[in-house]
């Protein structure tokens, strides 16, 4: 009897393995298709990357005024820039948006690398008092779009623990749309940042992990270094040789040197770079609601802003998928072209790719400890950084087009070249 009973219990369970592999294979095939949904290219779509600004104006006022309602209008310029910097990191991935009076379109391709194969799908968002997706298209698998959002509801509550997903969904109180337009009625905010507060409680681990204590611990011990007390501008390149020199003394290993250097950059990103970098490292700070900074910025160049964005690109490259530090900092000068920018800088994208690069070497086990030993001892800015001299910048968007039309123009890669061509020169990054 008992025989009998495991008998069936294994030809019962041998069936349901059977049919979930059937059923994944079967859906994994309407999945995916020959043909790509989407065509459109990354350059094209970041010709309008200026308009994201008005959008992150709307979203800043949103959250500080967060005790009323607000109207968010999200144009498909806006959209699709933000589509466009995520291609330009993924290659393989590219996004369309249409907006017409009676609905929305979002067409997304993902290729399957070196295949043939593409993951195609499109989702089809109606206006009305609530967020209604009405389908969602997989290959050649449909989806109802109520269904789709209350499985995420769920999932999304359940994963936080919290009540996050439905107050979100509850806060869109109305959805218009006009030709190539939506605008969200956006209830008051203030539980959903609470509850964001919750949810940050929820997923919090008791402990660091052994990354954030070391840059928790270099946070604190550059801050207290003469140099974050000095009147005048202090070269990045002293910081750098304050946290290196002391990353060697605690490096052992190539491993200790990677983890060390790791700390080093994002402990210098959070200090000299800006305080809220550290919301992507973890709790750091000695005090949450003081963040260390030094008397005095850093400056590359004598300049504050490239100190920045070096020291901000190499954390990001850390933290990111490789090349989305670069993506990031092309899109920031690209929105830099627009009214009230500084214009779009080559200089700044050479800071940028250059902190993108000393991450690398930096971070990686055959020069991690070599790294140290050179920047331990480090003289000038030009180890680090090329000379900036004859790239263009403060470049308006009128200008910009008409000397480069895309950003996958012969005469702005020209420009990139030449700045890959000077990173390239330097001893540092030859390793």
């Amino acid at each position: 009897m008992i025989l009998r009973s495991v008998k069936w219990l294994l030809i019962t369970l041998a069936i349901i393995v059977v049919l979930l592999v059937v059923s994944v294979a079967t859906i994994t095939v309407m999945a995916v298709q020959k043909t790509p949904l989407v065509a459109s290219t990354a350059p094209t779509q970041l010709d309008g990357a200026d308009s994201v600004n008005e959008l992150l104006g709307q979203l800043q006022q949103a959250f500080s005024r967060r005790e009323e309602g607000h109207q968010v209008t999200l144009t498909e310029t806006q959209v699709e820039s933000l589509v466009g910097v995520l291609q330009r990191a993924l290659p393989d991935f590219k996004g369309v948006v249409n907006i017409t009076p009676l609905a929305g379109t979002i067409n997304v391709t993902y290729a399957i690398n070196n295949t043939g194969y593409y993951v195609n799908a499109s989702a089809l968002v109606l206006p009305g008092d609530s967020l209604r997706i009405e389908q969602v298209q997989v290959g050649d698998l449909t989806i109802p779009g109520r269904f789709l959002l209350g499985f995420l509801e769920r999932t999304v509550n359940s994963y936080t623990q919290s009540e996050i997903a439905t107050i979100a969904l509850s806060r869109v109180e109305r959805v218009t749309m006009r030709s190539g337009e939506l605008t969200l009625d956006v209830g008051r905010l203030d539980e959903l940042l609470s509850e964001l507060n919750v949810v940050a409680s929820n997923m919090s681990v008791s402990e660091q992990t052994e990354l954030q204590q070391l840059s928790a611990y270099y946070l604190r011990y550059l801050s207290g270094r003469e140099i974050a007390l000095s009147n005048k501008p202090v070269s990045l390149i002293e910081y750098l040789r304050e946290g290196m020199a002391r990353a060697r003394e605690q490096s052992q290993t190539p491993q200790d040197a990677v983890l060390h250097n790791n700390a080093v950059i994002l402990a210098l990103a959070v200090y000299v770079g800006h305080h809220r970098v550290g919301t992507l490292v973890g709790d750091i700070q000695p005090d949450s609601e003081k963040a260390l900074k030094p008397r005095r910025g850093a400056v590359l160049h004598k300049r504050n802003d490239l100190a920045r964005h070096f020291i901000i690109s190499a954390a990001l490259e850390l933290m990111a998928e490789q090349g989305m530090s670069l993506a990031i900092g092309e899109f920031k000068e690209l929105m830099d072209r627009g009214n009230g920018g500084s214009g779009y800088s080559f200089v700044d994208l050479a800071a940028d790719m250059s902190g993108t690069e000393f991450a690398k070497v930096a971070t990686h086990p055959n020069t991690a400890m070599e790294v140290q030993n050179a920047i331990a001892r480090i003289q000038s800015e030009l180890e680090i950084i090329p000379p900036i001299e004859g790239l263009p910048e403060g470049l308006s968007k009128q200008v910009f087009t008409e000397q480069y039309q895309r950003v996958d123009s012969e005469a702005y890669l020209k420009e990139v070249q030449e700045i890959k061509r000077r990173i390239a020169l330097l001893p540092l990054y030859q390793k």
